[in-house]
C-alpha cells in the first residue's frame, strides 16, 4: 500500500491544521468570552469556520487513506481540483478570523485582547497550511495536465475527414 507523496505531505499539514484548530477553539473560551464581550457575529463565525475546518481535514484525511489503498498509480486530477477550491477556501475563512481576532484583541482589555491575538496569530499559520496545500496540488494540476510530455493535444480537436 504506497501512498502518493502529495497525500503523504497534505495529510500531515492537515493534522497540524486540526491540532492548529482545537487551539483556536480553546482559545475562545465561551465562559470567559462572554465576561467581557457580547456573543456577536463574530465569534459565532470563529466557531463556523473551525467547525468546517475540521470537517474537511477529517473527511480529506480518510479520503487520503482510502485512496492510498488504490496503490500508487491512482490519478488524483480530481482530488487535486476539489483540494485546490477547499483550500482557497479555507485561505478566505481563516484571513477572516485573522482579521476578527486582530480587530477584537485593540478594542478589549488586556486579557481578552491577547487570547484573540493569539487567535489571529494561530490563524495566520493556518492560512499558511492552507496555502500549502494549495500549491502541492496546484503544481499537481499543472505537472499532470498541463506539462505532462505524454499528452496528445488537438488530437480530437480536429479530426482528419476524408473524402
Amino acid at each position: 500500500m504506497a501512498i502518493p507523496n502529495q497525500l503523504l505531505i497534505c495529510s500531515g499539514i492537515k493534522v497540524l491544521i486540526i491540532i492548529l484548530t482545537i487551539v483556536v477553539l480553546i482559545l475562545v473560551d465561551p465562559a470567559y468570552v462572554t465576561a467581557y464581550i457580547s456573543i456577536n457575529y463574530e465569534i459565532v463565525l470563529i466557531y463556523i469556520f473551525s467547525a468546517l475546518t475540521l470537517l474537511y481535514c477529517i473527511v480529506t484525511i480518510i479520503l487520503y487513506f482510502l485512496l492510498s489503498k488504490r496503490g500508487n498509480e491512482t490519478p488524483l486530477t480530481n482530488t487535486a481540483f476539489t483540494e485546490v477550491i477547499l483550500a482557497t477556501a479555507g485561505i478566505m475563512g481563516w484571513l477572516i478570523v485573522i482579521g476578527i481576532g486582530g480587530n477584537i484583541s485593540q478594542r478589549t482589555i488586556l486579557e481578552t485582547g491577547e487570547k484573540f491575538g493569539w487567535i489571529g496569530a494561530l490563524a495566520g499559520i493556518n492560512v499558511g497550511c492552507f496555502l500549502g496545500i494549495f500549491a502541492i496540488f496546484a503544481l499537481n494540476i499543472v505537472n499532470e495536465k498541463i506539462l505532462a510530455p505524454n499528452r496528445r493535444r488537438y488530437e480530437k480537436a480536429y479530426p482528419q475527414y476524408s473524402r
